[in-house]
Parts: C-alpha cells; sequence; structure tokens
C-alpha cells in the first residue's frame, strides 16, 4: 500500500474528473451548432446528474463487498467510451445527452469508490490529509478539462473531436496502473447482505444531519453556476467587449478557474479545520453568486473570473471539509457507502443551472438570479448557525432550544 497504489488511484480519480469538463467550454458551441434554447443548454450540462444517481446508490455499497478495483476500473474506462459518444453526439442532441449521462454515471461510482480506497490506502489516522488530496486530484481534473478543450479547439482542427480524443488517449494509458494497484477490502462471504446504507453509524448521525448534510448540498451547487450558468448567461457581453477574446476561451477560463480554485481548499482546511471550514465555504458561495450574478446585471464578463475564483474556493472547501468529517464518522464495512453519500447529497446541485433557466422563463432572468442569490445567504446564515449548535455543549443547547 505504497505511494504507487496512491498515485494510480489518484490517477483513475483525475481522467474521470477531467472527462467531466472536457465539453463544458462547448456549450456555446453545440447551443449555436444546434440551435438550442437556454434550457437544452443546460440540460446537457444537468443530464450528468440524472447518471449519478444511476451507480451512486449502489456504487460504494458494492465495492464494500467486492472491492474498490472491482468496481472502480471497469467505470474508468467507461469514461473514455463517453468521450468517443460525445464526438458522434456533437450533431445528434440525444447522443450528446446520452454521452453525458454516462459520464454521469462513471462519476457516481468512481469519486465515491475512488475516495473509499485512498482513504483506506492512507490509513486511520490521515482522514484530512486523504480528503485534502482528494480534493486537489479532483478538482485540478475537474479545471484541466474545460481549459485544455478551450486550447485544442482554438489551435487544432476539429474542435468538436479533438479534446475527447486527447482524453480517451490519457484514460488507456493510465488503465494498466490501477489494474495493479493494492486492493484494500477484504473478501465477505458470497451470500452475505449488500446493505444500500448511507453508511453513517448511529452515533454519529446527529452530527452528520446538522453539519454534514446543509453544506453538502451546496458543493456542486456553487461550482455548477461558475461552469456552466454564468458564461452561457454572459455570451452576449463577450461578443460585444472590446477585448479580443472567443466565448469559448472565456468558458474554458471560467472552468477552469473555478476547479483549480479549489486547490485552494488545502491551506484553508488545514489553517481552521474541517468543521469551521464548512460555514466558510458557504459564506463564500454566496459571495461568488453575488459576483457573477453582478456581471451579468452589468454586463461585464470580467468579473466573471473572479466569481469563479471564490465559487470554486467554496466547492473545494466544501468537499476537503465533508469529506475530513466523514472519514472521522464511518468504519472500514462502511466507508464506500459513507462517501458515496457525500456525493449523493452534492451532485443535485449540478441541477442548479437548469433550476435558474427555468426559473427565469417564469419570472424572468433578473428575478430569478436575485432568488438564487438571497438563497444562497440564507444558505450560509443556516450552515454557520448549525455549526455552532453541533459544537456548543449539550446544556447551552438544551437551554438555546
Amino acid at each position: 500500500m505504497g505511494s504507487r497504489d496512491v498515485r494510480a488511484v489518484a490517477l483513475g480519480l483525475f481522467a474521470v474528473a477531467y472527462g467531466t469538463n472536457v465539453s463544458t467550454p462547448f456549450l456555446v458551441l453545440y447551443q449555436e451548432r444546434m440551435d438550442l434554447s437556454p434550457s437544452q443548454t443546460m440540460a446537457i450540462f444537468v443530464v450528468y446528474v440524472a447518471g449519478i444517481f444511476l451507480t451512486l446508490f449502489v456504487a460504494g455499497p458494492l465495492s464494500d463487498r467486492y472491492g474498490r478495483r472491482a468496481i472502480m476500473t471497469p467505470f474508468v474506462l467507461l469514461s473514455a467510451l463517453s468521450s468517443l459518444i460525445l464526438i458522434l453526439g456533437r450533431d445528434r442532441y440525444w447522443l450528446l445527452l446520452s454521452g453525458r449521462a454516462l459520464l454521469g454515471m462513471v462519476s457516481g461510482c468512481v469519486l465515491g469508490v475512488g475516495a473509499a480506497w485512498i482513504q483506506e490506502l492512507l490509513g486511520k489516522g490521515n482522514e484530512q490529509r486523504a480528503a485534502v488530496l482528494l480534493t486537489m486530484v479532483t478538482y485540478v481534473g475537474f479545471g484541466f478539462g474545460p481549459i485544455t478543450s478551450a486550447l485544442l479547439a482554438e489551435t487544432l482542427p476539429s474542435p468538436l473531436v479533438t479534446p475527447f480524443v486527447v482524453h480517451v488517449v490519457f484514460t488507456l494509458m493510465l488503465l494498466p496502473w490501477l489494474v495493479r494497484a493494492h486492493e484494500t477490502v477484504k473478501r465477505v462471504e458470497p451470500l452475505a447482505p449488500i446493505r444500500l446504507s448511507f453508511g453513517v453509524p448511529a452515533s454519529q448521525r446527529r452530527a452528520f444531519l446538522m453539519t454534514i448534510i446543509p453544506p453538502a448540498l451546496w458543493v456542486f451547487a456553487f461550482a455548477s453556476t461558475s461552469f456552466a450558468l454564468f458564461p452561457v448567461l454572459l455570451g452576449e457581453s463577450i461578443g460585444e467587449s472590446g477585448l479580443s477574446a472567443s466565448k469559448v476561451i472565456v468558458a474554458g477560463v471560467a472552468g477552469t478557474l473555478t476547479a483549480l480554485s479549489g486547490v485552494l481548499a488545502r491551506p484553508l482546511v488545514n489553517r481552521v479545520g474541517s468543521r469551521r471550514a464548512l460555514p466558510i465555504g458557504v459564506g463564500l458561495g454566496a459571495v461568488g453568486y453575488l459576483l457573477g450574478s453582478g456581471a451579468y446585471f452589468l454586463g461585464d464578463w470580467l468579473l466573471l473570473l473572479p466569481a469563479a475564483v471564490v465559487l470554486g474556493t467554496s466547492s473545494g472547501t466544501l468537499t476537503a471539509g465533508c469529506l475530513t468529517r466523514l472519514g472521522e464518522m464511518s468504519d472500514d464495512e462502511t466507508r464506500g457507502a459513507c462517501d458515496s453519500t457525500f456525493y449523493l447529497l452534492a451532485y443535485p446541485g449540478m441541477a442548479v443551472p437548469l433550476v435558474i433557466t427555468a426559473l427565469a422563463s417564469q419570472v424572468g432572468l433578473d428575478a430569478a438570479l436575485i432568488v438564487m442569490c438571497a438563497t444562497g445567504v440564507f444558505a450560509a446564515v443556516l450552515v454557520s448557525t448549525l455549526a455552532r449548535l453541533e459544537s456548543a455543549p449539550a446544556g447551552h443547547r438544551l437551554r438555546s432550544s
């Protein structure tokens, strides 16, 4: 269980995270190429979430029974297949949705199982180190996809083909390393039941309810607006500005800044600890919503860049903080289920861009963005309040209630 095994699993996580966002900067191209409505364009991004739920409920518990490698390796291979489907879907909307849904299924499996695998490879007592490593690997992967795709699209022919081929080749190259990585799960009896539980021990359920669920719901709710919503909303202002910038490049830079800013979670979580990091993370997300909405209201796409940094830092902080606390709560028999539960809570936030565009069709975009910002501020106050209650002595909690 040496560093080579940790690197192999980390590369598998990186490949899946990278593949997830290869297509993100091309939302504006797909919209123009196939004459899609804003909601149809957001659906390309959000259908990924539907795929996640097809595997997220079962992948963790299955890996607790059959092993991390047996479950994770074939799904990393499916990540490459997803890219091939997206190549075919550049002119076929249903194939585009199918490829994104398959990417979701891959992420629903690999991110939870890979998290459990790395936690076990690093061993007990290294929960924060494992959580920070997982956050860095996945967020660098998320960030590498958009900017790499945008640059390849600007410099090489076939912009809706070449970036996906690069992902396929990279994924196939790392698979032999992953296959040889050390398995950390001992085999159980063949007839033992598979527990499709949340994996949270009974003694930790109160802390899980108060301090994990509320911030976990916002992990990707904040990031997805920076990846998908604001670049599309600001597309016209990019074209009208005096600065020379393509929509694809701006979308790619926004996505990369969002993801790479998640790495800033490392010094923050290390400095303040996982408990204090969670309310800070939600507060940062609320600020990012205000900045991104301000960019739209002012028609200034440059404001999207600091918004992306703040939203990415928020998402990374919430990921590292939640995974650290879950590592402390879970046991060896349910770690895969417990980590998958975190992603089960986090990934519905990917639907926020679609929710906002659907709301905008009813009440107008200005009102929809105001509702989004107000909800983010409310979440920040709620998470901060719950964190104080959870950390207060039992007697004080009783008096407060």
